[in-house]
Order: C-alpha cells, then sequence, then structure tokens
C-alpha cells in the first residue's frame, strides 16, 4: 500500500497540471470556439408593430448601392456581388506609398479564398482620371487578379466620396498631403453578405493582417453552417 501511495500522488498532480490545459485546448479547438464580430457604423431601432404586436429590430449601417466598372470593364452593381462575403479598400494604381504593401496583403487573402465562391475583394480607385480600364486591367495582372475574385474598380468621384462614408473611411478628397496630390484611407473593410461592415484593419500593421483572415473564416463558416 505505501509503495503504491507516491504513484498515486503523481496521477494526481498530472491530472490537476492536465485538467485546465485540457479544458483550454477545448475551448480553442471545440464547438465553444467563437468571438462573434460587431456590427459597425450607425443604427437605429426599428419599433414597428405586426399583427397588433410591437417588435423591436435593430437596423444596421449597410453599403448602399453603387455602379462601378472593372478592370474587363464590365458595369458592376450590388446584384453582382450579392450573397458575397468581401474586403473592399482604396487604392490608385499609381501610388507610391503605401498601396503596393497593402495590395500585397490582399494577394495574400485573394491567393488563400480564391476559390472560395461566396468570397470576393473589391478595390476601389481614388484616381479614376488616370486609372482607366487598360491601367486596371495591367494592375489586376500584376498581381494575378481574376475579375470573379478580385474586382479593381472606377466610378466617379462623388461616387467614391459617398463610397469612402459609407466604409466608414476618410473620403479621399478630403485629405491633403505636401507629398503627393491624392490620399486615401490604408484600411481594409470587411463586409457580410447583408452589406454590414464587420471589421477594419489598418493595413499598415502586419498583424491586422492576420486579424482579417481569421475573421474572414470565421464569417464564412457562420454562413456555411447555415
Amino acid at each position: 500500500m505505501t509503495s503504491s501511495s507516491p504513484v498515486k500522488k503523481y496521477v494526481i498532480l498530472i491530472g490537476i497540471i492536465c485538467f485546465p490545459i485540457a479544458v483550454w485546448f477545448y475551448l480553442i479547438t471545440g464547438k465553444n470556439n467563437y468571438t462573434p464580430l460587431p456590427y459597425l457604423g450607425n443604427y437605429s431601432i426599428d419599433t414597428s408593430s405586426v399583427n397588433g404586436k410591437q417588435k423591436m429590430d435593430t437596423i444596421y449601417h449597410t453599403i448602399p448601392n453603387f455602379t462601378m466598372v472593372n478592370q474587363d470593364g464590365k458595369t458592376i452593381t450590388q446584384n453582382d456581388i450579392k450573397g458575397k462575403v468581401y474586403v473592399a479598400d482604396l487604392f490608385f494604381t499609381s501610388c507610391p506609398s503605401f498601396c503596393p504593401r497593402m495590395n500585397s496583403g490582399l494577394k495574400t487573402v485573394y491567393d488563400k479564398y480564391k476559390k472560395v465562391d461566396d468570397f470576393l475583394i473589391l478595390s476601389f480607385t481614388v484616381d479614376p482620371d488616370h486609372d482607366t480600364i487598360p491601367a486596371l486591367a495591367k494592375y489586376a495582372e500584376k498581381y494575378g487578379a481574376d475579375a470573379k475574385r478580385w474586382m479593381f474598380l472606377r466610378g466617379d468621384k462623388q461616387q467614391i466620396h459617398d463610397l469612402s462614408l459609407s466604409y466608414l473611411m476618410l473620403p479621399p478628397d478630403t485629405m491633403k498631403d505636401v507629398k503627393q496630390d491624392i490620399q486615401h484611407s490604408p484600411y481594409y473593410v470587411l463586409v457580410d453578405k447583408e452589406r454590414h461592415i464587420r471589421g477594419i484593419y489598418d493595413s499598415t500593421n502586419p498583424v491586422m493582417l492576420d486579424s482579417l483572415q481569421g475573421d474572414i473564416t470565421y464569417l464564412l463558416k457562420q454562413y456555411h453552417k447555415k
């Protein structure tokens, strides 16, 4: 009996050590592992009544309709991206500062999710005067981007201004810099299938690219479970 006592003590000790590790592993890998993504932007509360019963719904900020042209010269509207999770960003082809790094990050995202049918990347040029369809096509080719999965889009400046606001970014025509005439926000914006903004990520911070990819994976999983 006495010889087995130390063994029992070791078994108990190992159990005490391993139990919290096992719980942690389950929380990380099991069914309870999730971090719900927020809905960003202004929202309102609908308190209308149906059949005499009052209901209360939260109406979240949504991206409005738009009409743009992609690198293939095809007109793109919200109908063309309906039912898609997507990442949006602002750029221009001659950008000398953070655009190359920003789009290199998106190239990583593109390569990871390009076979996912309900995922897209939308890159909106803030310099439509110079970023013609041929210029966008050449730029897309540089990143190996298929227009069905990664669209480089151009529209008029007023529409870009309005879309920037809807994506919760500063419009490029309101930003001034002595070093270059054109400025824009360096953010990736994650949008769900209902056109709600679910995340904003600073492309100048390398850690944010991992956060973006993790949130894309999470959001897609939520839809694929339905």
